[in-house]
């Protein structure tokens, strides 16, 4: 099978290699099975009502866009946005499970490796900056996160300009865990990943922090490639690299979403848009997750493997069907322009529009979205499962870019 443009960029949407090598390992199992995390028994507390998570994750190749973005404008704000990516990547996974839902605390360290040649302690200094005031605003919304400081590391032989990675550790009860239990009954409620909430300072164009790779070289110019040599890897075949027509400062109209007024901002800012935590709306739902009218199935979070992530979860016997998404949001048709690309692997490697599933009961789902309206935040059905035979796709998506079967 061809590569995509994806993998000949050295990086994979459903990292075969990474789970295979992981599966090899003999790794201790989840205490859930199926469970979107993780889940061990309560090593740090030794209580069998308890059970606890340790979740990695980062920013990824944002932080060379950063590194583009800050150089050309001076603008080091952008450093506060990648700490919260590193962050949320890891929020966002763990609320899946449930885990920091209940008020429980979450501890955070943070992993920087930098270029000391290239990134100076002022750089450093906003992403901790950042981190710590995103930390603040999620205690305001009734998320426990506290900063445990963490490394930084001058390893410039190793990174070209900066890495910017998190780990969250939590201590949860097991009653507060939310199972994977999807099946052919479940309707799915998709959270918008674009417009700006009541929590956000800020117009988001939906990016999050998958698919960067891509992003920016589909989309910047080609004057990037001399100009900042440092910001990719030598070993990607140069017809590959920033292949667009865009200067970071060129302006891009995000997608308006009904709730709230879209603008105008510049490319190098909307594909740096801070990635978007839906932990303060899952909250609010979990508190009436005991109503009979709110009924949860699963949640996923659509990041690597974008809008395929729900295959991994899936009983033999369900299908999921996604008919009704949200409007391509602008900065992805642009970058499905610029690049070509086919509209099954832009489905395969962004979100496309939502970065949050939740499979529910039906009667459940208009719940949902009323509580997500409330944080100014777009919630709208955008599918359900079936029952699958033999033979028949694990996942259809259908839009008018075509329809899309996935196995």
């Amino acid at each position: 099978m061809a590569k995509s443009r994806y993998e000949k960029r050295g990086v994979s949407s459903d990292k075969t290699e990474v789970h295979k090598a992981v599966a090899g390992a003999n790794m201790e199992k989840s205490i859930f099975p199926n469970s979107f995390c993780t889940i061990l028994p309560d090593y740090l507390g030794g209580d069998k009502k308890f059970c606890n998570f340790a979740h990695a994750d980062g920013a990824g190749t944002k932080s060379s866009l950063a590194y583009i973005y800050w150089k050309e404008t001076g603008d080091l704000s952008v450093w506060k946005g990648i700490a919260q990516d590193a962050i949320v990547m890891n929020i966002d996974d763990l609320v899946c499970s449930g885990a920091g839902l209940h008020g429980e605390t979450m501890l955070l360290t943070m992993n920087i490796g930098r270029n000391k040649h290239l990134i100076p302690g002022e750089v450093i200094a906003e992403i901790i900056k950042g981190a710590q005031e995103f930390c603040d605003l999620m205690e305001r919304c009734g998320i426990n996160i506290k900063f445990a400081g963490g490394e930084t590391a001058d390893i410039g032989d190793i990174v070209r300009t900066i890495s910017v990675d998190a780990t969250i550790t939590v201590r949860s009860l097991r009653s507060h865990i939310i199972p994977m239990k999807i099946n052919t009954k479940s309707v799915i409620v998709g959270l918008s990943s674009t417009g700006s909430t009541s929590y956000e300072n800020e117009e988001n164009s939906g990016i999050g922090s998958n698919g960067l790779t891509s992003a920016r070289h589909d989309i910047l110019d080609k004057k990037y490639t001399k100009k900042y040599p440092e910001s990719f890897s030598p070993e990607t075949d140069k017809k590959l690299i920033y292949t667009g027509d865009h200067y970071v400062e060129h302006s891009l109209r995000i997608r308006k979403n009904p709730l709230v007024h879209g603008k105008l901002l510049p490319i190098g800012k909307a594909i740096l848009s801070p990635t978007r935590t839906y932990a303060p709306v899952l909250r609010a739902i979990m508190k009436l997750k005991d109503d009979d009218k709110v009924r949860i199935h699963g949640i996923i979070h659509c990041s690597g493997g974008g809008q395929t992530k729900v295959m991994k979860f899936l009983p033999d016997h369900v299908g999921v069907l996604k008919h009704n998404l949200f409007p391509t949001p602008s900065l992805f048709s642009l970058i499905q322009r610029e690049s070509g690309t086919g509209w099954k692997e832009m489905y395969k490697v962004f979100n496309m529009g939502h970065r949050m599933e939740i499979y529910c009961g039906g009667p459940s789902a208009n719940r949902i979205i009323s509580i997500a309206e409330k944080f100014g935040l777009e919630a709208k059905i955008i599918g359900y499962c079936e029952r699958r035979t033999e033979g028949d796709s694990k996942l259809t998506i259908k839009t008018k870019h075509g329809n899309f079967s996935y196995e």
